[in-house]
């Protein structure tokens, strides 16, 4: 609870702080965006912070007619997009705001003509001092905070047209700390109970689509391997159908599905039954549980009961140095 890299009991807090002192800053990128004729956006980072993004190009794609793609920030580098230039908007998110690869990226995308936006915790990091504008968020959620400025940067750029859906979803931030509050002492329990049923588990996959696909990324591959010290692996929920599936007729699997309230959930329900008739270890995290919350930003709540399940994971396998470790947000 302590834990400075912990950010579950300070969460909610943080956010509040975040839209109080941030959101104009974000939503003015999107008017700005608008002003200098930009017509596509990259969303980068790495591990964690790539899963931040992601909700960047979802919400993009989804609402703007913007091009956007969400890049692993070396990924940037290597395509080099031929629409990498004046008319591009670069997002470069690092926690640190040293991160070699994300450093590389912004270089890049400064050099090659686009405009720079620095997601960081320190203003005094190299990446929020070389990018064109800055957000630093002075939060230990390097993965709620990014996630917050790419989203609110999107649905502005499409609210200002006059897109109403989008306004609606902007509007549903004003839930979120205390959807994320109510989460955070309800979850408690469970993610004990959840610990204990994987404690064997030595693969855990995290499966999602939609909106929740970044956020199953960020736990199987940057929480569950990292922090828990297992293997881990991220599988779309439709994407089970076509070939993943196959291991259950040998092998029992350990999965973690994340459901929506969106689109994407008669999908994901489909894999969850099929893998609990297969005789699967299934775990549920459920957006319909966070009625108030848009189905859009359930990856805001749908978090932080992940965070207890690693939380309690770690600690029932005796993992040194917890206090040290990136539990909850990267």
């Amino acid at each position: 609870m302590q834990s400075g890299l912990f950010a579950g009991p300070r969460l909610a807090g943080d956010l509040r702080k975040f839209l109080s002192a941030h959101r104009p800053a974000a939503l003015a990128l999107a008017t700005q965006a608008i002003e200098r004729g930009v017509e596509t956006v990259y969303y980068t980072g790495s591990g964690g912070s790539w899963s931040a993004m992601y909700s960047g190009k979802y919400l993009s794609d989804r609402f703007t007619t913007l091009g956007s793609d969400a890049l692993l920030s070396y990924e940037l580098i290597w395509r080099n997009p031929v629409r990498l230039g004046p008319r591009a908007l670069v997002f470069a998110a690092s926690y640190s705001g040293e991160t070699e690869d994300t450093v590389a990226a912004l270089r890049h995308a400064r050099d090659s003509g686009a405009s720079t936006v620095g997601l960081t915790n320190r203003a005094d990091s190299t990446i929020a001092t070389e990018a064109e504008r800055a957000i630093a968020y002075g939060s230990s959620a390097l993965y709620a905070m990014p996630m917050a400025a790419v989203s609110l940067f999107a649905l502005e750029h499409a609210r200002l047209p006059g897109n109403e859906a989008a306004g609606e979803v902007l509007a549903g931030f004003d839930a979120l700390p205390a959807a994320i509050e109510r989460a955070f002492e309800s979850e408690r329990d469970n993610g004990l109970e959840v610990a204990r049923r994987l404690l064997s588990a030595q693969v855990l996959y995290c499966i999602g689509a939609g909106p929740l696909y970044g956020l199953a990324y960020k736990f199987a591959l940057t929480v569950f391997m990292e922090n828990i010290r297992t293997h881990g692996s991220v599988i779309e929920s439709a994407e089970l159908r076509h070939g993943p599936f196959e291991m259950l007729e040998r092998q029992r699997a350990d999965m973690v599905f994340l459901l929506g309230s969106d689109e994407s959930r008669a999908m994901t329900q489909r894999s969850i039954d099929f893998a609990r008739s297969q005789g699967a270890t299934v775990v549920v995290y459920d957006a319909a549980d966070y009625d108030d919350v848009h189905p859009l930003l359930s990856p805001f709540v749908l978090k932080v009961a992940l965070q207890w399940l690693v939380v309690h994971s770690a600690l029932l396998r005796g993992i040194p140095g917890l206090e040290l470790l990136e539990i909850p947000d990267g």
